[in-house]
């Protein structure tokens, strides 16, 4: 007999397992293989009266959401799931909820009441979800009731409910119209809560919609009396708490500290922030580690940058992090701004070589650092590198950017300087393209700062190195492009008053040779280049003529080999193809047609040209601009107009009515500490000792859960009427937070309660928890 029942409870087991095996293939098959039928199956398991069937019906809609398709057609078979008991379903309604509520915002308003009622569930975890779930249903007629609904949450006893609280005020604030006002106090209480969680979600909510806040004394007056006890609380904040309060708390030191001297003692509570980030340095998360570079950068002494070993573990994560591409490359770029200001990488240059895996956005940031790091002590090695990138690297942009690493780099001594001149004069009958070009540029670069020099040396380089050029230039087995050659033409062209036209006119003869088989802009800088070299012989004519010089120039100009280049350019420019050439002849045949314009001609064709720019290819690159926003940060402010040091005395603690006793102030314990851990609500209320931040001493009779909703219950009508006034005096918003401050100053203690009392208390009066204040404010709306 046992024998069989085994047998027959086994094949009900088997069954059971093929009907779900089933039920989860047809699922799949809605959902992957769409069908002119498929939204009445879906429908119909949405209806179904079994929760197995509407929890797969809902998984088809969502995952049809999730893949970009509409899901609005089951909007009124998902949203009358939300009654359902089943947690998985009702979580799923939500989630679509959240996604199409402000589309369907009539029918949405039926799901609200339901919602609400789970605010009362004795599951914190269900409460949290609720209040979570209000603030994503983005409709405006429910902000009264949200904002009523934060106001219980937000003094929940459990801190799971208040984070989801804090995390929703960032949600809504932007929409919330007049009720912004009460939802930064219910923030400001938050802040100051005695649970680090709920400070965790409270702090990511705040730097959210602080720059919503119009008035700046409002917008800093939640941190004035926190910014002690985030300092201590930072190392037990989860990563990105952690960068977001590093990140907050930089701008108000820069804000609200005096800037820090040379030399001298450290501003004692900026002396507090910088140990709260010393520990940190050991992080896991390279964001956390990015945000204290940034901040030791900017409001720590110089030492502090060393000290912290950032420079060590920087380079450690920019070079040995290959599989997290972004992570290593933000973390270059961060070292390359870095550098440009500050030496702490010289001692670790070799680790900036490049690798032939190396992306195209690694390798120029890299190259940005070399040469940044470069030193008379270290740059033979660099060097080396450089000219080795520039040949043989095959990714062009890699060679032009090691190229103007070395135009960089020339500033580093006289000798380097020629050094690097000489290295690309000799590359120019090697090189093409856009390599071709920048060499061109960096010698353009060097040669004209070495023309402004009064050195005799440095005159004799750039007419050495002018004359060179002039010599590849007539080289026939050198095939330079029209950019290249247009480039040495107008090298030659600049420095021909310094030459004395010693070559120049020698170089305009055999240009004209060719000039009709030349291009637009090679032709352009031979003309202009038989300007230059007729201006500077007129001046000397000038010059040389004294009284007789009209007859002097009739004699002398007339008849000179310049002049008659000059004409012969001309007339070949006035019939030119381009328009600019042409436009340029009809102009310096006007200057240049009496000895009296010479020097106006002169002064128009010379003018002293700015030094090429050889900064980064990639100072546009939307990267670099991102770094340089990431490094912006207000001016330290006058130390005469900062508020005393006691602006900042630490906030009382909220504690939460029904909840533990507070953590102790972290000025009251030491820094590196964490606060004292909070007492599980399963402990007998007889061994919990609760303290209240305002009335220490004081102690009150226990309330029942219905004294406590019933209480709520008029201050949320008061709170409506408030929302619905067009206008707020003064008076009424005195009123709101002293009754509040009463309200949230009392405590309760046990009076001989067995332990499981409260528990019980919920138990029996669990369908009563939903305000009738809110449900009334619900029924409303939907009429």
């Amino acid at each position: 007999m046992s024998d069989s029942l085994s047998k027959i409870s086994s094949m009900i087991e088997s069954a059971k397992e093929l009907t779900i095996e089933a039920a989860v293939s047809a699922s799949a098959r809605l959902t992957d293989t769409p069908s002119a039928s498929r939204p009445q199956e879906i429908s119909k398991l949405l209806n179904s009266r079994t929760d197995r069937e509407i929890l797969n019906g809902m998984k088809c809609v969502i995952s049809i959401v999730s893949r970009g398709e509409d899901g609005l057609p089951y909007f009124a078979d998902v949203v009358k799931n939300i009654t359902n008991t089943n947690a998985k379903i009702k979580q799923l309604v939500i989630i679509y909820l959240t996604k199409y509520a402000d589309i369907e915002p009539d029918t949405a308003l039926l799901s609200i009441n339901s919602i609400q009622k789970s605010l009362n569930d004795k599951n914190p975890v269900n409460r949290a979800n609720a209040i979570r779930s209000l603030s994503g249903i983005r409709i405006l007629s429910i902000i009264p009731i949200l904002v009523l609904s934060m106001k219980r949450t937000s003094t929940d006893p459990s801190a799971l409910v208040r984070a989801a609280t804090a995390i929703s005020i960032g949600k809504v604030y932007e929409f919330s119209g007049r009720s912004k006002k009460q939802m930064v106090e219910y923030l400001t209480k938050l802040l100051a809560d005695s649970e680090v969680i709920v400070v965790n979600a409270a702090i990511k909510s705040y730097c959210k919609i602080r720059t919503e806040i119009a008035s700046e004394e409002k917008r800093w007056s939640p941190i004035h009396g926190n910014f002690r006890r985030l300092c201590g609380l930072l190392s037990q904040f989860d990563e990105w708490s952690q960068c977001y309060v590093i990140d907050l708390l930089t701008e108000y030191t820069r804000n609200f500290l005096p800037p820090q001297p040379m030399d001298g003692m450290l501003d004692a509570d900026l002396d507090l922030f910088l140990e709260a980030m010393k520990p940190l340095v050991q992080s896991t998360s390279e964001s956390v580690i990015l945000s204290i570079a940034r901040s030791v950068y900017l409001i720590g002494p110089v030492f502090a940058f060393q000290e912290f070993k950032l420079d060590v573990i920087l380079t450690r994560i920019a070079t040995t992090f290959t599989e997290q591409l972004e992570v290593s490359l933000f973390a270059l770029e961060v070292i390359a701004y870095v550098s440009k200001s500050h030496a702490f990488f010289e001692p670790y240059y070799r680790s900036f070589y490049l690798l032939p895996t190396d992306l195209v956005d690694t390798a120029i940031s890299k190259l940005q650092i070399l040469s940044s790091l470069a030193s008379p002590d270290n740059f033979k090695y660099i060097f080396e590198e450089f000219k080795y990138y520039a040949i043989h690297s095959p990714d062009g942009v890699v060679s032009k950017e090691a190229i103007k690493s070395m135009g960089r780099c020339s500033r580093l001594s006289l000798e380097w300087s020629q050094r690097i001149l000489r290295w690309c004069l000799a590359k120019i009958k090697q090189a093409q393209g856009e390599t071709l070009n920048e060499l061109l540029t960096v010698i353009r670069y060097l040669i004209q700062q070495k023309s402004d020099s009064k050195d005799s040396l440095d005159r004799e380089e750039v007419l050495r190195t002018t004359l060179r050029l002039a010599a590849i230039l007539e080289d026939t087995l050198v095939e330079l492009e029209t950019e290249a050659r247009a480039s040495i033409i107008w090298i030659i062209g600049e420095y021909t008053s310094l030459a004395e036209n010693s070559f120049a006119p020698d170089v305009l003869k055999n240009l004209l040779k060719s000039f009709a088989d030349e291009e637009d802009a090679v032709r352009y800088q031979i003309f202009v280049l038989a300007g230059k070299i007729l201006a500077y012989e007129m001046i000397k004519l000038k010059d040389a003529g004294g009284d007789q010089f009209q007859t002097y120039v009739d004699e002398k100009l007339s008849s000179s080999i310049e002049y008659k280049m000059f004409q012969h350019v001309l007339q070949l420019a006035k019939y030119d193809s381009s328009y600019d050439t042409r436009d340029r002849a009809r102009m310096l045949s006007v200057l240049l047609s009496s000895i009296d314009r010479a020097q106006l001609a002169s002064l128009f064709l010379q003018v002293p040209k700015p030094v090429p720019f050889v900064s980064s290819a990639t100072t546009d690159n939307e990267r670099v601009r991102a770094i340089i926003e990431y490094f912006k940060v207000v001016d330290w402010a006058d130390p005469s107009t900062l508020p005393p040091r006691s602006i900042r005395k630490e906030a009382a603690i909220e504690v939460n009515k029904l909840g533990t006793s507070a953590f102790a102030s972290s000025s009251s314990v030491d820094r590196t500490k964490s606060p004292s851990p909070v007492i599980d609500h399963g402990v007998p209320s007889q061994q919990v000792t609760r303290t209240s931040t305002k009335k220490p001493q004081e102690t009150y009779k226990l309330q029942s859960l219905d004294e406590f909703f019933g209480s709520e219950e008029s201050s949320s009508s008061e709170e409506e009427e408030e929302e619905e006034s067009d206008d707020e005096d003064e008076e009424e918003d005195d009123s709101d937070a002293e009754e509040e401050e009463e309200e949230d100053s009392e405590t309760v203690t046990s009076h001989g309660k067995a332990p499981g009392s409260s528990v019980h208390e919920q138990n029996n009066t669990g369908d009563e928890y939903e305000s009738s204040s809110d449900a009334s404010s619900t029924r409303s709306l939907i009429k």
